[in-house]
């Protein structure tokens, strides 16, 4: 089956449609030179905590940094909820609008916000176990994703479905993370999981829409900002399905040395 989709080139130079004065914010330096500063500086932090504590005040910014998230996810949520419609939950073929612009801009800022998820795990000195490739990669490629969209005045119409889900998920998970921050239990931990993957398959799902089952309908994101997301997210599946907590051993380093050292002088001791 072919696509027959909008067959409208990308305009590299087009910028955001409706807000042209944050155009900067989307250019090729401001998508790619902090994404780069992001993974070299996550590496970085992770060995420079090795010889230090925990810092006190972690804790309760945490907490704060949990409400604000969830706060903005909200608002996004909110804000983008009209992109679904029934039967059209995708939102296919929805015109572009300065209201979907912004909100796409703003879930896009929030793609930066999220990189603080990276600094709690390293001055909690948990990055060593939690700091996963899948972590990595997608904090450093999906701000690159979101901008790039609206740096070519797409980031708008069934674009935002990604954004709204994506949102959606945030307010959950920093729900959750709120809440076991002061030592409780959520019994719905699991189901929170199998939402993240949903999400995930649920974004594939709207790209083989947009290319190929109602392709048709779709006549303004051009078709090769269709398969930009159809081959993002078959990546995100992947990692989500098959190497959720992979963390290469790049980054275990001496941790796993360590433990292994260790290891081995338990099972001598126990022989002698």
């Amino acid at each position: 089956m072919i696509p027959v989709g909008s067959m409208s080139t990308v305009d590299l130079n087009a910028g955001m449609r409706f807000f042209p004065q944050y155009n900067t914010l989307v250019s090729p330096a401001a998508l790619y030179l902090p994404s780069v500063a992001y993974v070299v500086l996550a590496l970085w932090g992770h060995r420079a905590m090795k010889e230090r504590s925990v810092p006190t005040w972690v804790a309760p910014c945490v907490k704060a940094y949990n409400v604000i998230q969830i706060v903005v996810c909200l608002y996004m949520t909110v804000g983008l909820l009209d992109v679904l419609g029934v039967p059209n939950l995708f939102g296919i073929g929805s015109e572009y609008t300065a209201a979907g612009e912004w909100f796409v801009f703003v879930h896009y800022l929030s793609k930066f916000l999220d990189w603080f998820d990276t600094l709690w795990m390293i001055l909690k000195k948990k990055s060593g176990q939690q700091m996963s490739f899948l972590h990595l990669y997608h904090h450093a490629t999906i701000g690159v994703v979101w901008g790039f969209l609206l740096s070519v005045g797409h980031g708008n119409g069934t674009a935002r479905y990604g954004a709204w889900i994506n949102s959606v998920t945030h307010v959950l998970m920093y729900g959750h993370y709120l809440w076991t921050s002061f030592g409780l239990t959520n019994p719905l931990k699991r189901y929170l999981t199998m939402w993240q993957i949903f999400q995930f398959y649920s974004c594939f799902v709207h790209a083989i829409c947009v290319l190929f089952v109602f392709a048709k309908y779709e006549t303004h994101l051009p078709t090769q900002l269709g398969w930009f997301q159809f081959c993002y997210h078959i990546t995100m599946i992947y990692l989500f399905t098959f190497k959720l907590h992979w963390v290469p051993t790049f980054i275990k380093g001496e941790d796993t040395k360590m433990q292994g050292s260790a290891s081995k002088a338990e099972k001598k001791t126990k022989k002698a």
